[in-house]
């Protein structure tokens, strides 16, 4: 991936998604943005970050994956109006943000499927071209 690549990258994510933990180097957790800067700037760091973007991977395990979209979703669903719903089940249950976050850390099947969304989303991501 040449800079131009990796300015291209970026320049396709909205700028709430360049702000957000996405790549995983030595057990720290880099947004897009602070990725290309690294990319952009030469570092060791910004090698072994692009090398992960030109493989269309994050630097994670499963768990560590789970991790981060908790930390998304966390981000995300803390700037949506806390007091309206959000998300409607088939069976008319309806979710707050505060709600979904609850969901998310307690492990139930809704929460699961929400990090399962949010892992794939990243995939999506880091495999935009």
């Amino acid at each position: 991936m040449t800079k131009e690549l990796a300015n291209k990258w970026i320049n396709k994510l909205s700028e709430v998604e360049k702000d957000l933990p996405l790549l995983l180097v030595d057990g720290y957790a880099y947004t897009p943005r602070i990725a290309v800067n690294e990319i952009m700037n030469g570092s060791v760091l910004g090698a072994r970050l692009q090398a992960l973007i030109e493989m269309g991977k994050f630097g994670t395990s499963s768990l560590e994956e789970q991790a981060i979209a908790k930390v998304r979703l966390q981000t995300i669903l803390a700037s949506k109006p806390q007091d309206k719903p959000l998300f409607a089940t088939m069976s008319n249950k309806v979710f707050t943000p505060a709600q979904l976050m609850e969901e998310i850390n307690s492990g139930t099947q809704i929460g699961q499927q929400w990090l399962n969304g949010e892992i794939s989303r990243m995939s999506q991501i880091v495999r935009v071209r």
